[in-house]
């Protein structure tokens, strides 16, 4: 039952959070490098990794408060995604982001936190605790790298149209294709490093319950 409440209120707190900067990003231009038009800007909104990993973590969260026993094809790389996705969010911006990046307003700074560091971190322990467990297969984490791909393709596709994108380090405008793409290749490696760790954590926590 605690479970189930935890996944709901994941989800219910990833929805708000979204909702707060989907609202800015709707009527208000905060930087003049962002697009004009508020469609341009939601666009521009939803394609940073941040968002589309919290989305996902708590589209996984709300699957399980429906279903707990949830663990079709979808389901597994959905969550896979977003567990991943969260924990590369949270390492990515507090090293190398959280200094240059000043929320412009009190409740964005709460939504910033609430993404970067209180849902990956709620996340992680949720996950921890209840699972669910043994759904990290070979397919699933391909399936999960393939649309982490298609992601990257979709950012530079766009980039190169409009000259926007939703991080400097792979902004072609300011580093060059060169960096750009070397940064991508450290965001694929950290993402199999992170897989290889979340497989390591889940056989240990499995082994620790085995013993009570």
């Amino acid at each position: 039952m605690i479970n189930r409440s935890l996944n709901l209120f994941i989800f219910i707190f990833v929805i708000f959070v979204v909702g707060i900067e989907t609202y800015t990003y709707w009527f208000q231009q905060l930087r003049p490098w962002q697009p004009i038009s508020a469609v341009g800007r939601l666009i521009f909104y939803y394609s940073f990794f941040t968002v589309l990993s919290n989305i996902m973590f708590g589209i996984s969260c709300l699957m399980l408060f429906l279903k707990p026993s949830c663990s079709n094809t979808v389901f597994n790389v959905i969550r896979l995604n977003g567990l991943v996705g969260i924990i590369i969010t949270m390492i990515v911006y507090n090293v190398m982001l959280r200094g240059i990046h000043r929320p412009p307003t009190l409740l964005l700074a709460f939504a910033n936190e609430s993404l970067h560091l209180v849902l990956p971190i709620l996340g992680l322990i949720t996950w921890f605790i209840y699972g669910p467990f043994g759904r990290i297969k070979p397919r699933i984490i391909f399936y999960a790298f393939l649309s982490l791909l298609t992601y990257g393709i979709y950012i530079f596709t766009r980039g190169y149209y409009t000259g926007q994108y939703p991080y400097p380090f792979i902004n072609v405008n300011r580093v060059g294709y060169e960096k750009a793409l070397y940064a991508t290749e450290g965001v694929a490696i950290l993402f199999f490093l992170v897989v290889l760790l979340l497989i390591l954590v889940e056989r240990i926590r499995i082994k620790i319950a085995h013993k009570f």
